[in-house]
């Protein structure tokens, strides 16, 4: 497949040469934070039913990472595999059991036609759906940022992301139920949950836009099959498939219908990305005005197998991974290439039934001894794809790297 073919290859081939010179650094600064001695702490000692072989980045608030070698397996990801990341954490959440829900209240207020609290417990009560998604951080990625220039925050590497099945009730259907009318003028949806915050912090919040929460969101109860655990925003989370994991809100108690997004600082300045590209390095403060948040997932592609780093026979090489987006259009196609992008090579895709699940690929490619590098990217239906090299987005928190796909392997 000729990458000159725009149909093949819809991506700027100005940023092609950087995007090899970035490859290498990349590469290098994975092998430097794999060798990292691990902490004495491991997930499963601080979350009894973890994985002890998650990357611990910090014991409390847990911000426990999945190497990506242990997605290739499964297409749901097995909660213990799943990562976590929580800003805040109330007390007796560090457990994979879920926290009662008998007794939990979730408040609806804001631009209704009256203020009203409900008992979460009636929600198991209420029509029941599941919905399978790829539950993803923002800042999944911020390292590769950081080969560039420095980023703030969590220096996550791929793994910040599962395939899960999240079961629950639906917003709309909730609203329903409760005859819950609302005013014209709300545009957003807030969601506030009851993080136990420090001394002088406020709980944890995220708006999203109503329409959208209206179609597509509920609050979860389940998590791939069984009671949603208090380590993961249990007993009820807000759920919105196709969005980055920062606007699920967990451990939810407040719903508000606003005219506009708040202006908690997990709304702004924070969880957002420049609106126009950024000289890397360079100092940056969001605004509503200059800044757009972390909702839809941008497409990407992430080599589950071989391994960084891994060494294998010279020959056919199989090479496997997943691909998604914000679900809004369908993955059409994933190209892999083992020559710097000169040439590509379509992998074959497994098609999931749900939008926002992720899509299963394997290709294989004949390698001759030496370095070898493997690049791989996505192509969806609305002709998105990423970068090859995505730093060209680089902004200081490090938020939504989507640069394609580069995987460095030693051939015998």
């Amino acid at each position: 497949m000729n990458p000159s073919d725009p149909d093949a290859l819809p991506v700027d081939r100005r940023v092609f040469l950087k995007g090899a010179s970035a490859a290498a650094a990349a590469s290098a600064f994975i092998s430097v934070r794999r060798s990292i001695a691990a902490p004495t702490a491991t997930a499963q000692s601080l979350v009894a039913g973890k994985d002890a072989r998650l990357l611990v980045h910090v014991p409390q608030p847990a911000v426990f990472e999945t190497p990506v070698e242990l997605l290739a397996g499964e297409q749901i990801t097995p909660t213990p595999l799943l990562f976590v990341r929580n800003n805040q954490q109330p007390a007796g959440a560090a457990t994979m059991k879920p926290l009662q829900l008998a007794g939990w209240k979730i408040e609806l207020a804001g631009l209704v036609d009256h203020r009203q609290t409900i008992e979460a417990g009636s929600l198991a009560e209420l029509p029941q759906v599941e919905q399978e998604m790829v539950l993803q951080c923002s800042g999944n990625g911020r390292m590769l940022f950081a080969t560039t220039a420095a980023t703030k925050g969590t220096q996550w590497g791929r793994g910040a992301m599962g395939n899960v099945r999240f079961g629950g009730v639906r917003l709309a259907t909730l609203l329903d139920r409760y005859g819950v009318k609302i005013k014209p003028e709300a545009k957003f949806l807030t969601a506030e949950g009851n993080d136990g915050p420090a001394p002088g912090e406020q709980d944890f919040e995220h708006s999203v836009p109503l329409d959208e929460a209206l179609n597509k969101s509920l609050l979860a109860l389940r998590l791939n099959g069984e009671p949603l655990p208090a380590i993961h925003g249990g007993p009820v989370r807000l759920v919105t498939p196709g969005y980055y994991g920062t606007m699920h809100v967990k451990w939810l108690n407040h719903l508000r219908f606003e005219s506009q997004e708040s202006d908690h600082t997990s709304q702004v300045p924070h969880y957002r990305t420049p609106r126009a590209p950024i000289t890397r390095g360079q100092p940056f403060t969001s605004t509503f005005e200059n800044s757009e948040p972390n909702w839809r997932m941008k497409i990407k592609c992430v080599v589950l197998a071989p391994a960084a780093g891994a060494r294998l026979a010279a020959g056919d090489i199989s090479c496997s991974g997943v691909a998604f987006n914000d679900g809004q259009a369908r993955i059409e196609k994933v190209l892999v290439s083992a020559d710097a992008g000169r040439t590509w090579q379509a992998a074959q895709l497994e098609v999931p039934k749900s939008l926002y699940a992720w899509y299963r690929w394997q290709a294989r490619l004949k390698l001759a001894a030496g370095k070898q590098q493997i690049w791989a990217l996505a192509i969806d239906a609305w002709g998105r794809s990423q970068p090859l090299d995505g730093s060209i987005h680089w902004n200081p928190q490090g938020y939504t790297w989507n640069g394609v796909e580069k995987i460095d392997i030693h051939v015998a």
